[in-house]
């Protein structure tokens, strides 16, 4: 997984990873991304971020409609 706050220097780290479903018995990896203290909202580069657990839903269902059709 690659974290743009990271390769720009925002944060030291990537992240805490979480699985948040399975693809064809594979984990699907999001992040829980970073927030920013002062205003208590995620980084900018977060809320950016398609690996983002709030993107995980999207994800889901985007996969599920595809096995339909």
């Amino acid at each position: 997984m690659s974290c743009s706050a990271k390769k720009k220097g925002i944060v030291k780290d990537v992240g805490k990873s979480s699985i948040e479903w399975h693809k064809d018995g594979k984990p699907q990896y999001y992040c829980y991304g970073y927030i920013d203290n002062r205003t208590d909202e995620l980084i900018e580069e977060c809320k950016e971020c398609t690996r983002h657990v709030y993107k995980a839903q999207e994800d889901i269902d985007k996969y599920l409609l595809e096995k339909v059709e």
